[in-house]
């Protein structure tokens, strides 16, 4: 899985690539910063039994604004869409670029259905900032949380999966 959030990906110098700490194009922390801090605060999460939730988002339709509009529009609609879910979230919370098309958010001390009320605060302001810089595409969203009885790295995985159920399979 190329844009599995829990693993590295070691294909290109992209926005995914392992070594890769801020993203040039949008200037987001990338995804060695996702890496690091997923295991501080699994660390964190696993010592003091408090809560934290993985949200995986993804633009649907991503590569046809590549191929329609080009590169750079397709960047600007990932940056402003960054922006748009840093604004949604705590000073406390986490916000990476995981890939082309997929942001990662850590949200701390957050339980579930606090992250699924994030989620559709900011669904909506995320489809519409795809829309102001694309014709079409959309944000998908997966998301899921540590408890006292699964790890945050299972929670990724929990992500992943919700993540391609709002994907519809593309």
């Amino acid at each position: 899985m190329p844009n599995d959030a829990s693993r590295p990906d070691d294909s290109s110098e992209s926005a995914d690539a392992p070594g890769t700490w801020f993203d040039d194009a949008t200037g987001l922390p990338g995804r060695a910063f996702w890496q690091a801090v997923l295991s501080a605060e699994s660390a964190r999460c696993a010592r003091f039994q408090r809560p934290a939730t993985i949200v995986l988002a993804q633009a649907i339709g991503f590569a046809d604004v590549v191929r329609l509009w080009g590169v750079d529009a397709a960047e600007r609609s990932i940056a402003d869409v960054g922006v748009k879910l840093r604004s949604g979230c705590r000073a406390s919370d986490y916000v990476a670029r995981l890939g082309d098309d997929r942001l990662g958010l850590i949200l701390t001390e957050t339980d579930e259905i606090a992250a699924i009320n994030m989620v559709e605060r900011v669904r909506a302001q995320c489809d519409r900032v795809m829309a102001a810089r694309a014709a079409g595409g959309r944000m998908a969203f997966g998301w899921a949380s540590a408890t006292t009885s699964s790890s945050l790295l299972e929670a990724v995985a929990t992500a992943e999966d919700r993540l391609a159920s709002d994907t519809g399979g593309d």
